[in-house]
């Protein structure tokens, strides 16, 4: 038992998550760490080994393996070449695999000028082993938990990081509460304005856990009647997804209209079978009022995506005037909305608004698998990668000031040069590859660093080149140019 000061209690903390059989590994792992962290502290003078020990507890609480908790650990170290080959030899390829992972993320979410929604595939792709990910998200929750520390010249940018990057990978890691708290921290600090209004009109409608726990009950009786065994989950929207919904509408933000949206608490019934569906929705409107045109039947009629389940607006007047959103659906139905080819993620990843079904998102379903696995095998075995392939079509390089440019499978430098400026990829003469000089046939991969030479005064490239380029647009725009040229 350790002493009990606040490192002492986060100490005993994570020794009772570790199996028994890793807590010598573990307790080694903090003696080195306690050592190189000695006299350093956090932004808000907390000791650095108290921050690092919360994560490890954090990822341990959630079923990952002990070597993710070791790099938890390590990952606050100034790495070189020394301590680098120290860890191998102390800990494991593996635990520096880790930090090599979190290094990569780094690169990716530091990015200049770059989409965040290309960096969030850029980390997914790199990430073929996703503890760095988990590592990461967790990482920026802790910092946005201590935001009033942050130093003022990293606050913009960690709470931009946190909305755009972490939450939204949270998400396609489905750590839904995670999510939920992360966006709902840094929504409050980066746009306190919008927070605040929103906040207030919130409770000037009532919308609280009361008011949700009154609709469950109501619920729950009318499932009750039915006879029909059945689960129910509910939510209350959270802020920052109203604010999203809302600011194409909203300019002011005094008194945001929150109204318009039915679905500030939604409720969803999960029933056996298809029949059992129907006979809930027959309770239902009995006893409270649909909103007709905004019913829909995706389970007569599943989306093209292969959606399916009942879902409308309605309201129980003894309870109060406001429209909830309701939605039934069978057990293998959620699962297929929540992890399939039907699921929010895939329909985000894919951003086609009536995308069909495709094997293209399985990974979403394979992620949840491993990270099953992961709680069972980690009691047994100190590594458990979590291995996932996604968006593995792409490739994702990076110009020298470091902006993240997309391509496609096969794509050479000569790509990359269109795809930076038609211009450039017409005077493109040569190139510079992760400092080494290249060709423009030189096929890219993801993570290369790519610099290309031109020649000023060059108009266009030769036929010959239409062998070096890999990608249809690039092919199309060399021959408009050949023939540009030969006017």
């Amino acid at each position: 038992m350790e002493i009990q000061t606040p490192t002492g209690v986060l100490k005993n903390r994570i020794y009772s998550l570790a199996p028994l059989n890793f807590t010598k590994d573990l307790k080694e792992a903090i003696s080195y760490v306690e050592k190189k962290y000695e006299g350093k502290t956090r932004f808000n003078g907390v000791p650095m080994i108290n921050h690092v020990l919360e994560i490890a507890i954090s990822l341990l609480e959630k079923g990952l393996d002990l070597n993710t908790s070791i790099a938890t650990l390590l990952h606050e170290i100034e790495l070189n070449g020394l301590i680098e080959e120290e860890i191998r030899n102390l800990f494991s390829e593996d635990v520096m695999e880790i930090l090599n992972g979190i290094k990569k993320i780094k690169r990716g979410t530091d990015s200049v000028d770059t989409n965040p929604e290309l960096i969030i595939k850029y980390v997914l792709n790199v990430s073929e082993d996703l503890r760095p990910v988990y590592l990461k998200i967790f990482d920026t929750l802790h910092d946005i938990r201590s935001f009033d520390e942050i130093p003022e010249d990293q606050k913009k940018n960690k709470l931009f990081k946190a909305l755009n990057i972490y939450g939204i990978l949270a998400e396609y890691l489905y750590l839904e509460d995670l999510k939920k708290e992360l966006e709902e921290k840094a929504f409050s600090y980066y746009l306190p304005i919008e927070y605040r209004s929103i906040s207030n009109k919130m409770d000037s409608l009532g919308i609280s856990q009361e008011l949700l726990d009154k609709y469950k009950k109501e619920i729950l009786l009318r499932v009750k009647e039915s006879g029909i065994k059945a689960r129910i989950e509910q939510r209350i929207k959270s802020k920052y997804s109203i604010y999203k919904k809302l600011k194409k509408y909203e300019k002011e933000w005094i008194d945001p209209n929150i109204s318009r949206l039915d679905d500030l608490i939604a409720l969803r019934i999960i029933t056996p079978n298809p029949n059992s569906c129907y006979e809930i929705l027959e309770k239902l409107m009995d006893n409270g009022e649909i909103v007709e045109e905004r019913f829909d039947d995706y389970i007569s009629n599943p989306k093209p995506n292969g959606y399916k389940a009942i879902q409308f607006p309605i309201r129980f007047p003894t309870i109060s005037d406001m429209n909830i959103e309701l939605q039934i659906l069978t057990e293998d139905m959620y699962k297929e909305n929540t992890f399939g080819k039907a699921s929010h993620i895939a329909y985000k990843a894919s951003q086609l608004r009536y995308a069909k079904p495709t094997n293209k998102f399985d990974w979403v379903k394979k992620i949840q698998d491993e990270i099953d696995r992961s709680k069972i095998e980690s009691k047994k075995s100190k590594s458990f990668p979590i291995r996932c392939k996604i968006f593995d079509d792409e490739v994702f390089a990076f110009t020298p000031r470091g902006k993240i440019i997309a391509l496609d499978n096969g794509d050479t430098v000569l790509d990359f040069a269109f795809r930076l400026h038609t211009d450039i990829g017409n005077k493109a003469e040569s190139a510079r590859v992760n400092g080494f000089p290249a060709k423009l046939a030189q096929q890219l991969i993801t993570g290369d660093t790519v610099e290309i030479k031109v020649d000023k005064n060059k108009s266009h490239q030769k036929d010959i080149t239409l062998e070096y380029a890999n990608s249809r647009s690039t092919k199309n725009k060399i021959r408009k140019n050949i023939k540009q040229g030969v006017k």
